[in-house]
């Protein structure tokens, strides 16, 4: 059976221990998805250009 009250414990013991990411550890965050989501894009266009030619 699924244990809630040990779910729920644990659930609190993330939510003590987690922080907020400070200013610097944000913007990092966001350049880092942001230049993974291009990449992404890219290969994208690049595979249906090579597929388009083939």
């Amino acid at each position: 059976m699924f244990d809630i009250a040990g779910w729920v414990k644990q659930a609190m013991r993330v939510m003590n221990v987690a922080t907020r990411p400070r200013q610097k550890e944000f913007e990092r965050i966001i350049k880092v998805t942001g230049i993974g989501m291009i990449a992404v894009g890219l290969i994208g266009v690049i595979l249906s250009f090579v597929v388009n030619l083939v």
